[in-house]
């Protein structure tokens, strides 16, 4: 059974989607994942490494969207004082996903960041950082209903060949879409925090060849 989730309007032309299952992305507009590493932290003091991640890699799955579809990829503090980008605009790559609730065709966009320790600290030490995805080009509507938009992003935070997921907080519109209005619907069969199938069963077809995408980053 569905419940009704009011979305929470976060200032000026930012609206909490966090329980969307879609979102429209005209040009321009952003999608901010909060990206916390405590937990990350904690792991990787454990066995003796350094406390901030040197290695940043997500994996956002959606429905089927328009290959002309360009997203700009971006990494910040959560006081926005420090900023690195994942490179040119990324394109998502067709797919197939198999999970327990949606088997089928997907669009997949993925990307990955080399930090050093010092802009490590720079990007996480005061507050989790955010990983916001720009729309550079024409609208398009991304989510994998019925997960919502939380589910869909996967991030990976390593170091020296070790990594952790680090399931996103809140997401937000900037601004945010007219046809959604302040309701989101999230099917609340799934408990919060469930996420879909593991990416290892994300099987990616570019060029005829096979990707592999998982939310977990390259090994050095």
């Amino acid at each position: 059974m569905a419940v009704i989730l009011a979305a929470l309007p976060l200032g000026a032309g930012t609206v909490d989607v966090s329980a969307q299952v879609s979102a429209l992305l005209d040009t321009g507009n952003t999608l901010s994942f909060t990206v916390p590493s405590r937990n990350f932290s904690i792991d990787a003091a454990s066995f003796g490494l350094p406390i901030y991640p040197t290695e940043v890699g997500f994996v956002f799955v959606s429905a089927p969207v328009d290959s002309l579809a360009q997203i700009a990829a971006v990494l910040e503090s959560g006081d926005g004082s420090v900023s690195v980008s994942f490179g040119a605009p990324l394109s998502f790559v067709p797919g197939m996903f198999q999970g327990s609730r949606y088997r089928g065709p997907v669009s997949i966009l993925e990307g990955s960041l080399q930090l050093s320790e010092t802009l490590s600290q720079e990007l996480f030490g005061s507050s989790p950082a955010v990983l916001t995805l720009l729309n550079t080009g024409p609208g398009v509507t991304v989510g994998l209903p019925p997960y919502t938009l939380r589910q869909d992003m996967n991030v990976s935070l390593g170091t020296g060949g070790f990594s952790v997921g680090a399931p996103p907080g809140m997401v937000t519109l900037d601004p945010p879409d007219p046809l959604l209005g302040s309701i989101a619907l999230m099917d609340s069969s799934d408990p919060p925090g469930h996420a879909p199938e593991p990416a290892s069963r994300v099987l990616l077809l570019g060029g005829g060849a096979l990707l592999w995408a998982l939310a977990r980053l390259r090994s050095s």
